[in-house]
């Protein structure tokens, strides 16, 4: 199954404030949304952002891909030339702005697996690629009541973060995502709001103004469950 077949990649007019990032609903082909939906495992106890999460090579996650065709197909489709193509394509603009340090016209996809240990450590410990030569980080979370994330910046060898969300803010008070500016008086201020729905995907570059942040879950009736898509190089993407 060809990339497109499971995303909508077409090329949409990026949001500039208070940085660049687009916001796609249906972005999923209707029946893989509904494969990936209904199969929506529940993650046990574990590290990352949310406390709930599986990762590639986690037993469970490799599971996924064995039982149900419409995890592989999404996996198959993050995981290929023809998405990190577009999703450069699509997010230009930002990279040549804050002067992403990778050359992106060399841009290749490696099957190169980040190790939960070496996604929570500043820098990879063994680097085993050139900084043109990008992986695909592809990790699925489970926010319950009490989760939350400070304003931060993702890994500076992060090139583009991607969100897709299995859930609906109406089931929930808080865990929006929230994007702050960096140019006014007040540190970091609220700029723009992202309310979680089904389907609905929420991407940036991962430059050095991409601050963000998820205010507290208070109350929920189902789990915040989404998918979140990293492309990433070996070593640092942007400018300190």
């Amino acid at each position: 199954m060809n990339t497109s077949d499971v995303f909508d990649l077409a090329p949409a007019p990026l949001e500039t404030i208070p940085f660049e990032y687009l916001c796609k609903r249906q972005f999923l082909r209707p029946d893989i949304y509904e494969g990936i939906s209904q199969n929506f495992p529940v993650c046990a106890s574990s590290t990352g952002p949310t406390g709930f999460s599986f990762y590639w090579g986690d037993p469970e996650y490799d599971q996924l891909l064995r039982e149900h065709p419409a995890w592989n197909a999404f996996f198959d489709a993050a995981h290929s030339q023809a998405f990190i193509e577009a999703c450069i394509q699509q997010f230009r603009p930002a990279f040549v702005a804050h002067k992403c340090c990778i050359d992106l016209d060399k841009a290749v996809y490696v099957p190169y697996r980040e190790s939960r240990e070496d996604k929570e450590r500043r820098h990879i410990l063994e680097i085993r690629h050139q900084p043109h030569e990008l992986f695909v980080r592809l990790d699925v979370h489970q926010g319950y009541t009490g989760y939350s994330r400070a304003v931060h910046l993702d890994h500076r060898r992060r090139l583009l973060s991607m969100l897709v969300y299995f859930c609906d803010q109406g089931d929930m008070d808080g865990g929006e995502l929230v994007l702050h500016g960096t140019r006014l008086r007040v540190l970091r201020p609220e700029m723009a709001r992202v309310r979680p729905e089904p389907n609905l995907m929420a991407a940036f570059a991962c430059s050095p103004v991409s601050y963000h942040s998820v205010p507290v879950i208070k109350s929920q009736v189902s789990p915040r469950n989404f998918v979140q898509i990293q492309i990433s190089s070996s070593v640092d993407a942007w400018p300190s």
